[in-house]
C-alpha cells in the first residue's frame, strides 16, 4: 500500500513520467505441464501446471530531482486466477540515482551484467527465472571509468542485502550478493572483461537439523568475508564457511563494429572454495552473442548460442579426508544444493539461476545439475513485427548424490510473435507464441500463448 500511495503522490507532479502496461494472457498446454520456455525465465510469472490465465498491470516512473539526482519507481502485479488462484507484485521497486551511484529497496528484477537473459538460458548466478528477490542494492549505474585511465578501465558493482523468506524447509532465510566486473580497451572496438559475482544464503531460523542459525551483525561479516563461523554456527561451517556460499568466474569481450556487436563469453561456477582454483574448469556456461544494427539489411536483430557443461563437479562425491583429497573441503560442488540450506539455490519454486537446473518437487534444491545443453536463441524484425525463437537440446544425469539410472535428453522450443497495432487512438500488442518439448526430463507437451498489452 505504501508502493501503490508513492506512485500516486509522484504522479501529481508534473514531471513525472508514468507509463503504463496492462497486459492480458491465456496458456493452453496438451498436458499438466506448462511447456518448458514458457514458464521458464519469465520472472516467476507463469505456473508450471499447464493451461492459465494471467492478466498483469505494470506501471514505471522517474522524476528528475535535477540534473545528477533521478528517482525512478515502478510496480508490476501479477495475478493468476484458478482453481489455486494467486496475485502477488512481480516487482514493487524505488531507486534512487545520483552521481553515477544507484541505491534500490524493493522487488526488482536482476539481471547479470554480462548474459543476455532474454534470449539465453540464464546466467549462472541469478538470471530472470525466478521471481525477483526483495533486497536493498547499491551499486554502480553502468560501466563506470577509473580516474586517470582515459577510460580504458571501467567497472561495474553492487552489493545487496535481500531475504528469501519462508516458503523453503529453513524461515526467515536471508541474502548476500556481490558482483563486481571490470572491461579494459575504452575507447577501442575490442574490449576485454572478467569479474566475479559472490552469492550467499544465510541465516534463518527453524532449520530441521540445527534450529535457528547465526544471523547477528558479525554473522554478516563473515558471510562478507567467506569465513567460518562461531561455536554457534553448524559444525562444518565453524571450520569451512557460514551459510550456502555460490558464484561465478566471468571472462570474455566486447566486440563493436560498425553495425554488429559481438559479446562473447565464459562463465565458470562456484560452489566451493575449491572451484576459486578453477579445478573445474571444464564446467562452464559458454556463448556468443550478435546483435545486428538497423543498418545492416537483414531482418535478424539477434543471435545467441550457448553452450553448457556441468557434468564434472570436481569429480563424483567422495570423503573430504584421506590421499585422494587435496585439502580438508575439496570437491563435491553438487551445484545449486546445500546441506544445511536444503532448499538451496531456489526461490518461489524456480532456481535461481540458469533455468535448466530443475528444481525438486519437495522444495529440497535442484533434482538435475548434471546437464550438456546446446541452446540457440533468435530475434527478427519484419515489417513491424517482432520474432523471438529458442531451441534448447539438453543431456541430463541427475545428481552425484542421485543421478538418474540412464541421461534424460530433452528437446525445448518457443517460437512467438509480437504484433503492434493502433485502435481509437490507443497503442496495443497482440501477442501469440508456440511452444513444444519433448524428451525424459520435462515431458512431452505442446502449448499456446496468446494475449493482448495496451500500453499508455
Amino acid at each position: 500500500m505504501l508502493l501503490i500511495g508513492l506512485l500516486a503522490s509522484l504522479s501529481q507532479h508534473a514531471s513525472a513520467q508514468i507509463k503504463t502496461t496492462v497486459d492480458l494472457v491465456g496458456v493452453l498446454s496438451s498436458g499438466d505441464q506448462t511447456p518448458f520456455w514458457f514458464q521458464s525465465n519469465r520472472n516467476g510469472m507463469y505456473s508450471s501446471d499447464g493451461s492459465q490465465l494471467l492478466s498483469r498491470f505494470q506501471a514505471y516512473g522517474s522524476e528528475n530531482i535535477n540534473q545528477n539526482i533521478r528517482i525512478l519507481y515502478g510496480a508490476d502485479l501479477v495475478a493468476r486466477p484458478g482453481v489455486e488462484s494467486s496475485i502477488w507484485f512481480n516487482q514493487g521497486f524505488l531507486k534512487l540515482q545520483a552521481f553515477g551511484i544507484e541505491l534500490s529497496a524493493g522487488r526488482f528484477h536482476n539481471y547479470s551484467p554480462i548474459h543476455n537473459e532474454r534470449l539465453g538460458m540464464g546466467s549462472l548466478g541469478v538470471s530472470g527465472n525466478s521471481t525477483a528477490i526483495p533486497q536493498v542494492r547499491l551499486g554502480l549505474k553502468d560501466w563506470t571509468p577509473i580516474p586517470f585511465t582515459n577510460q580504458f578501465i571501467q567497472i561495474k558493482a553492487n552489493i545487496s542485502h535481500g531475504w528469501l523468506g519462508s516458503n523453503r524447509v529453513t524461515d526467515d532465510v536471508l541474502y548476500h550478493e556481490k558482483v563486481g566486473h571490470a572491461r579494459f580497451g575504452g575507447k577501442f572496438p575490442l574490449n576485454l572483461y572478467g569479474g566475479l559475482a559472490h552469492y550467499v544464503v544465510w541465516g534463518g531460523n527453524n532449520n530441521p537439523r540445527f534450529g535457528d542459525l547465526p544471523s547477528s551483525r558479525k554473522d554478516y561479516w563473515r558471510v562478507f568475508f567467506a569465513t567460518g563461523g562461531d561455536d554457534t554456527a553448524p559444525p562444518g561451517e565453524q571450520d569451512f564457511m557460514l551459510g550456502d556460499h555460490l558464484g561465478a568466474w566471468d571472462f570474455g569481450f566486447f566486440l563493436e563494429l560498425d553495425d554488429v556487436n559481438i559479446k562473447a563469453y565464459r562463465q565458470f561456477p562456484l560452489e566451493t572454495k575449491d572451484n576459486l582454483k578453477f579445478k573445474s574448469p571444464q564446467d562452464a556456461l559458454t556463448g556468443l552473442s550478435i546483435t545486428f544494427d538497423e543498418n545492416f539489411g537483414l531482418p535478424v536483430k539477434e543471435i545467441v548460442y550457448e553452450f553448457l557443461y556441468t557434468k564434472w563437479q570436481d569429480g563424483n562425491i567422495r570423503d573430504n579426508t584421506g590421499p585422494d583429497s587435496r585439502d580438508d573441503f575439496r570437491g563435491n560442488e553438487n551445484y545449486y544444493n546445500h546441506t544445511i540450506y536444503l532448499t538451496g539455490w531456489v526461490y518461489e519454486g524456480r532456481t535461481i539461476g540458469n533455468a535448466l537446473f530443475t528444481p525438486r518437487l519437495d522444495n529440497q534444491g535442484v533434482s538435475n545439475n548434471r546437464i550438456v545443453a546446446h541452446h540457440v536463441g533468435l530475434t527478427t524484425a519484419i515489417w513491424n513485427m517482432n520474432f523471438t525463437t529458442r531451441g534448447t537440446f539438453s543431456r541430463n544425469s541427475g545428481t552425484w548424490i542421485r543421478p538418474f539410472e540412464t541421461p534424460r535428453n530433452q528437446w525445448s522450443f518457443s517460437t512467438g510473435v509480437e504484433s503492434p497495432f493502433s485502435y481509437r487512438n490507443q497503442q496495443y500488442t497482440l501477442i501469440t507464441e508456440a511452444a513444444f518439448d519433448n524428451g525424459s526430463l520435462v515431458g512431452d507437451q505442446f502449448g499456446l500463448l496468446i494475449g493482448i498489452r495496451w500500453t499508455n
